[in-house]
């Protein structure tokens, strides 16, 4: 079992005959120098344990009985404590019991102001009974005895401690006497425990014997008392070094008050402070360079804007060197483009050309858009268009009015196999003839045919270079009659 403190904290044991500095090994050690911690085992006569039943009440009603009964159980005991813990209390208002011991040691009371005048740190007192049923508790042996009377042979003696369910409800301090005399005594105590019946006369408990010696349990067995089946094993086994491991923050039976405590929870309470200054530092630090490397970010970003805003502004200036070496009218070019998009807005819907676009990739989604374009031109779609697929060309009259061109390039996926790529571009072709008011002019399945045809040259439908296909379209001509109807109506 490891010990809960650093090794530099000593262990003082303090009993009747004398007093021992003793390392969590239960080595003896010399006396520490002051401001050194200190834990404190009681192991004294003047040891009382008393049980508190505690009616149906909640809150500081209930702490103030439980204190009140305290001070009425044990008067003028400074040093007391509850083997229960606070948490073990039932948070609803209902009876229970509680049990707790109290030292009333003089010898202890000025060996504790001595360590104080001294400046040593105490880190607490504990008595050796609630360290031994603590460590009785952890021990399968003992768990499993309803009733059961731990005997711990000493230097100076034997403590006797006797736990009901596990609970240290009586503890006696044998001073010196041998194997024999020890074995009478733990028969006279069983005797006392009997009679007041603290134990019931008919099921007396078990005695355990811990590390002790083969003498010692020869001298039980002739008293005629009950051993545990378990008491060889036990007896085998060091246990006071295992006590003093478990003396620390976590173990019951805390008898020192705060006061006495004052100079191990200040140092305690410093430790914390610098552990907490140190982690708001760190994460300080971290919440600086998070806000230093935003900053560097944030800058860049402006820096890349600004490039793009001196490049946005270097190009504008060549457009207006160049359109001025032309001699153009921008105001008279501006308004055209405003017309021809204005023309070109009354001839078509681009919203509903680019709705029609989106389904399509929606519906194939091996298929990436490259670019798109929608204007008008004298011409749509001659240039390399059909007149270029049907090997025949179809010169438009110079004064024929600009018509809605719409060129898009699409580009399957890197990945597609070959088969799989045709496929997709008869599937694109399928849903891109089936639009309505939409006339393909230019088709990339047909422009694949022909370049095939004609021993593998690309056609203007095939982009090659791009890894893509282009599709032209113009909007589909309506029947003579339905535009004479219309222009009736």
């Amino acid at each position: 079992m490891s010990a809960r403190r650093s090794p530099a904290s000593a262990v003082l044991l303090v009993n009747p005959l004398q007093l021992q500095w003793l390392s969590a090994r239960g080595q003896p050690l010399e006396a520490p120098a002051p401001g050194a911690g200190v834990r404190v085992l009681a192991d004294v006569v003047e040891e009382t344990h008393v049980r508190l039943d505690v009616p149906a009440l909640m809150g500081n009603d209930r702490r103030g009985y439980i204190q009140t009964r305290l001070q009425a159980l044990l008067p003028d005991v400074p040093l007391h404590a509850l083997w229960e813990r606070p948490s073990a209390q039932p948070m609803l208002p209902r009876p229970f019991a509680l049990h707790a011991v109290g030292l009333s040691s003089p010898q202890l009371a000025e060996q504790l102001n001595a360590l104080a005048q001294a400046g040593y740190s105490i880190e607490g007192v504990w008595p050796l009974s609630y360290l031994l049923a603590q460590w009785a508790g952890r021990q399968a042996a003992l768990r499993s005895a309803a009733s059961v009377l731990l005997c711990l042979p000493l230097p100076y003696g034997m403590r006797m401690v006797l736990l009901a369910q596990g609970v240290p409800v009586f503890s006696r301090l044998l001073l010196e006497g041998g194997a024999r005399q020890q074995a009478r005594e733990v028969g006279l105590t069983l005797k006392y425990l009997a009679d007041n019946r603290i134990t019931n006369p008919a099921q007396p408990p078990l005695v355990a014997p811990l590390q002790a010696l083969p003498e010692l349990l020869q001298a039980l067995r002739e008293h005629g008392l009950t051993l545990l089946p378990d008491a060889p094993a036990l007896a085998d086994r060091a246990v006071l070094p295992e006590l003093l491991a478990l003396a620390g923050a976590g173990a019951r039976g805390q008898l020192a008050p705060a006061q006495l405590r004052r100079i191990y929870l200040a140092g305690h309470t410093r430790r914390a402070l610098h552990l907490a200054t140190a982690v708001l530092l760190l994460a300080g630090l971290g919440l600086l360079g998070t806000q230093v490397q935003g900053l560097l970010q944030a800058r860049a970003a402006a820096a890349d804007d600004r490039q793009q805003a001196a490049q946005m502004q270097a190009d504008a200036a060549a457009l207006r060197e160049q359109l001025a070496r032309q001699q153009v009218n921008v105001p008279l070019l501006r308004l055209a483009v405003q017309v021809q998009q204005q023309e070109l807005r009354q001839a078509v819907d681009p919203a509903q050309a680019l709705w029609l676009l989106g389904g399509l990739l929606h519906r194939q989604p091996q298929a990436q858009l490259m670019d798109t374009q929608l204007w008008l031109h004298s011409q749509p779609c001659k240039a390399a268009g059909a007149a270029a697929q049907a090997g025949e060309a179809f010169p438009a009259p110079e004064t024929a009015p600009p018509s809605p061109e719409w060129r898009f390039d699409i580009r399957p996926a890197a990945e597609l196999l070959p088969r799989q790529r045709q496929a997709l571009l008869q599937a694109l072709a399928r849903d891109v003839g089936a639009w309505p008011n939409w006339q393909v002019e230019l088709d990339p399945v047909r422009s694949e045919s022909t370049s095939v045809l004609s021993g593998g040259q690309a056609s203007a439908a095939s982009t090659p270079e791009r890894g893509g296909w282009s599709w032209c379209l113009a909007p589909r001509q309506r029947p003579a009659e339905a535009v004479a109807q219309e222009d009736g109506t």
